[in-house]
């Protein structure tokens, strides 16, 4: 078996999902236009452009084999240690295959060119079959990926080696080549390519950065859909993506703040969902899966301003040294206000670890007894004194210390200020709470006053701290007087 494998990639790999020819309609007249006479045209590989279709032919001649081996040892010259292991496997197991383009309208080959599409599909559990996409004058050959469940695999880097490979779609000739190490069956989103979970650009392969929420620093942008997510992601001109998370999940990459949810809904397991003049169309596709979801229907979506923008917000990178660090705590999620600040929910959660895709933050809170993390609805809750009163719909409560890790072992010493949020908006009558905050033991806040408001509008208080000297972590610890203490929000920023 090994040596047939061998020489039909010697060949051209034949797949099983292939014609020999296609043929072209005019819609108007009914009238047969043309045909092309392929020998193994893959099905996935037929795309379209403006006015030329574009395919993969599994057929190459010697001529044409030999040529792309030359260049291939050619660059394996160049390199050294892993890079030069991968390169020499990659040659022993050489995947070749015929890129086309024909005119449209008349069925006239424009130009064939070999193409090394090895590792671009059958890599890792759920490899796919090679597929191939167009966009901007620019072709993009990659793998079908049909399964979104495998976050061990991609954790352990099963598929780091699953290929990205970019074409001209003018003559056809190679613009570059990567390994993307990417889940799921890549899209094409304006001159981007959503390869989930990271970005590149279109024209150039580079990958896609933004600035990390805690440290600054550039990390590659990603995104993190946590729950039964078979299918893939659907794109729309606009920025907007939709896709399956547990429930039905979409992502404005224009807002860039994190996945959001239509809960008791879920798109099926392969392409079901249909952006088209502003709206988005849901057929039901979910009819005979075992998963079960309140709403089986077909469901239509138009835009409106959000009721309740909290998302899940995706970061790869360390923690530390923080340069901003903004905490909502027992929030239902992650927000991102109108300063562009993420405020990140804690605790996260477990849903989110698997990913290896979350900001991972540790920060040992202690409680008394009976203390815990609580929120109520932001639109039946009143909160004055604020533009962001869904900061204090939720809290720490019985908060007795919260530790900050600020900077790592190898940073030096520097100084933050600090921001601490409090309001009491709990349901039931509280009396009156009052507490110091103590910073890595030394008190900087003396007898913070929260008074139960009884169902009227909670008042937000803000307490800023400056100049707090750190070497590792800042431990806060709220020292209770009266009453039980909470806190709702800390935010800290260091200082130039």
């Amino acid at each position: 078996m090994d040596a047939i494998d061998a020489r039909e990639r010697r060949r051209g790999r034949k797949t099983t999902d292939a014609t020999d020819a296609i043929f072209a309609i005019d819609l108007k007249t009914g009238k047969h236009l043309w045909e092309y006479q392929g020998q193994s045209i893959s099905h996935r590989t037929i795309a379209l452009g403006p006015d030329r279709v574009f395919f993969v032919d599994s057929t190459i001649t010697s001529e044409q084999r030999a040529e792309i081996l030359r260049q291939d040892k050619s660059a394996l010259e160049t390199l050294t240690g892993k890079d030069r292991e991968i390169a020499e496997d990659r040659l022993k197991k050489t995947d070749l295959r015929r890129a086309v383009a024909i005119d449209a309208r008349t069925g006239v080959q424009l130009w064939s060119n070999p193409v090394d599409v090895t590792d671009c599909s059958e890599i890792g559990i759920g490899g796919g079959m090679l597929t191939l996409m167009y966009q901007n004058d620019t072709l993009i050959l990659c793998g079908a990926n049909a399964n979104g469940h495998y976050w061990k695999q991609f954790v352990a880097g099963e598929f780091s080696r699953r290929r990205l490979v970019a074409l001209s779609a003018g003559d056809g000739y190679k613009l570059w080549a990567k390994d993307a190490n990417y889940r799921h069956r890549p899209i094409l989103v304006g001159n981007k390519v959503l390869a989930e979970p990271w970005m590149f650009d279109l024209q150039t392969g580079t990958q896609q950065t933004r600035k990390h929420p805690i440290t600054g620093e550039d990390v590659p942008w990603s995104i993190m859909r946590t729950g039964h997510h078979c299918g893939m992601l659907t794109g729309a001109d606009s920025g907007m993506i939709m896709f399956r998370s547990g429930f039905t999940g979409f992502m404005d990459l224009e807002q860039d703040a994190g996945v959001r949810h239509f809960a008791g809904h879920r798109l099926g397991c392969w392409v079901n969902a249909v952006p088209a003049n502003g709206l988005v169309m849901i057929p039901e596709a979910s009819a005979g899966c075992v998963c079960l979801f309140s709403i089986a229907s077909t469901i239509v979506l138009e835009p409106r301003e959000a009721r309740r923008p909290w998302a899940i917000y995706s970061s790869v990178g360390t923690t530390t040294p923080v340069q901003q660090l903004a905490l909502n705590l027992g929030a239902p999620g992650d927000r991102k206000d109108a300063h562009g600040t993420v405020w990140l929910s804690y605790p996260r959660y477990t849903a989110y670890q698997e990913t290896s895709l979350d900001v991972k933050l540790d920060l040992r809170p202690q409680f008394s007894d009976g203390g815990g993390y609580q929120n109520v609805n932001e639109n039946s809750t009143g909160v004055s004194n604020t533009q962001t009163p869904w900061l204090y719909t939720s809290w720490a409560q019985g908060l007795n210390e919260l530790t900050l890790p600020l900077l790592g072992k190898d940073d030096q010493p520097a100084t933050f200020s600090v921001q601490l949020h409090f309001a009491d908006a709990r349901e039931a009558a509280t009396g009156v709470s009052i507490f110091d905050v103590q910073f890595n033991g030394t008190t900087v806040l003396t007898d913070v006053t929260l008074t139960s408001t009884n169902g009227k509008a909670a008042a937000a208080i803000v307490h800023d701290v400056k100049d707090v000297n750190v070497t590792d972590n800042l431990r806060i610890t709220l020292v209770a007087k009266q009453g039980v203490p909470l806190l709702n929000a800390v935010k800290v920023l260091r200082n130039e």
